[in-house]
């Protein structure tokens, strides 16, 4: 009997393409290479669109338990490397660990990733927010100060939306195509 090497439990399991093609992005942010980025997730054998994971992650953060947050977070990276709230629940917790540096390293991988986020769309029927989980769209809607009052899902041109009322009256719609597992299309935005 041969016994497998165990992998450190605090040692992130990130796709190599999706690791390359997301420092690309974070040397030149260009939609071109936060596509190609969102791309190779698509097709990691980590990524999990319907994961959970980020609400837990908060509730740690808030119990005050940083060393917590910081050891999911980075089991987790794998699947959630593209989203931009892991990220900023990552720098809130080196912060309160004193870590300054990682937290503004951390932050600044948050508010590039939103920033490719936003550059996919306008949030608009014609031009939705392309969004690879739920949690991008929370992400996107807390950038512009809003919160999701209700919402519901629409399917057109073999895709699928997310149609975001929000608390200010405003409609904000995503591509969450990806999530749904319908038009799986590399290199589309809205």
């Amino acid at each position: 009997m041969t016994l497998k090497k165990r992998r450190s439990a605090s040692r992130a399991e990130v796709d190599g393409t999706v690791l390359i093609r997301l420092n690309a992005y974070l040397r030149e942010r260009t939609l071109d290479r936060f596509l190609a980025a969102r791309d190779a997730m698509l097709v990691s054998r980590h990524y999990d669109p319907k994961s959970t994971l980020l609400p837990d992650v908060y509730r740690l953060l808030g119990r005050g338990l940083h060393h917590q947050v910081l050891a999911v977070a980075t089991q987790s990276m794998g699947n959630w490397i593209l989203n931009p709230g892991i990220h900023f629940v990552a720098a809130r917790a080196f912060l309160e660990l004193g870590d300054e540096a990682r937290s503004e390293s951390e932050a600044e991988t948050g508010r590039a990733l939103l920033g490719g986020l936003l550059m996919t769309g306008d949030g608009t029927p014609d031009r939705p927010y392309v969004v690879l989980r739920t949690a991008d769209e929370y992400d996107v809607l807390a950038s512009m100060g809003l919160r999701c009052r209700a919402h519901q899902v629409a399917y057109r041109d073999g895709r699928a939306y997310d149609a975001t009322a929000c608390d200010d009256g405003r409609d904000v719609w995503f591509d969450v195509s990806a999530a749904a597992g319908v038009g799986l299309k590399p290199g589309v935005a809205a």
